[in-house]
């Protein structure tokens, strides 16, 4: 009987231990430690890699997870159901399209800001001025128009066809150069580094980051050329993890954040509040 027993005891233990070890991997509760899923926009990897890093160093046993990929890409991810904790985009429309979803858990904030840049090969003199891209023959890639990069790029280019030192039909001279359109800033100048195109339009930290290191020239665009991008941040109203992912914005607005974007090339948004009503948030 006590051999019995003992025998049922270890079964029951062994069953315990097997269910322990088969609870699915995205299973928090139990968990020593928690995951924070960001879904943060491709120009942003860097930073908030080491923003991540930082940010686990002030709160043991949380873990933050990243899927960076162009905003319109992970928008849509989201509207069909990916979980996430925070989204972080590249722009006010795509997170406008997660708002309207009402996948939105607590109001925007804009957190950072970026500019356009031209990026060709260095060892390259295809493309040396502005003027150089609407040249015939020369081969230019940019962010697909539904991307933030892409966008922006749309609203530099008009206003340099508007503006008299440049010739009538800038625009167009530069988007018939144009030989592919990205899904992603980061593939654009994936593009210009394998040396498969003249030239690309991507942000100023996207031509500052280490893997990149000496393999652009970068030319720039006059300020009254360049819409500044502004990056806006939210928590998710499908998060279990709020309180921490609201403490990870938080993170990112304070000293140690913005310390940590500027040494990537961010620099602070303008003053201006988020287009958007407190009324979307998840505690209405």
């Amino acid at each position: 009987m006590i051999v019995r027993s003992t025998v049922v005891a270890a079964a029951v233990l062994a069953a315990m231990l097997l269910a322990l070890g088969c609870a699915p991997a995205g299973q928090r509760s139990g968990d020593a430690e928690n995951t924070l899923t960001v879904f943060a926009a491709a120009s942003l990897a860097e930073s908030f890699q080491a923003l991540a890093t930082a940010f686990e160093d002030y709160h043991p046993g949380v873990r933050v997870a990243f899927n960076f990929a162009g905003s319109q890409t992970l928008s849509t991810q989201l509207e069909h159901g990916a979980e996430a904790d925070v989204f972080a985009s590249a722009d006010w429309h795509q997170m406008a399209r997660v708002s309207e979803a009402g996948l939105l858990g607590n109001v925007p904030e804009y957190f950072a800001a970026n500019r356009l840049v031209v990026v060709a090969p260095a060892d390259s003199d295809a493309v040396r001025t502005l003027d150089d891209l609407a040249r015939p023959g020369v081969s230019i890639a940019i962010a697909a128009y539904d991307v933030p990069a892409g966008a922006y790029t749309s609203e530099t280019l008009t206003l340099m066809s508007n503006d008299v030192a440049h010739p009538a039909g800038f625009a167009a001279a530069v988007k018939a150069n144009v030989v592919t359109n990205e899904t992603s800033v980061r593939g654009v100048a994936q593009k210009v580094f394998l040396g498969e195109v003249d030239a690309g339009i991507v942000y100023e930290t996207d031509a500052r980051a280490d893997q990149y290191a000496g393999a652009f020239r970068v030319v720039e665009i006059p300020l009254q050329f360049n819409p500044a991008a502004q990056y806006p941040i939210a928590a998710l109203s499908t998060t279990d993890e709020l309180e921490t992912a609201l403490e990870f914005i938080k993170f990112i607005q304070g000293d140690s954040g913005q310390a940590i974007l500027r040494e990537h090339g961010f620099v602070p948004p303008a003053n201006i509040t988020c287009p958007c009503h407190a009324g979307e948030s998840r505690s209405s």
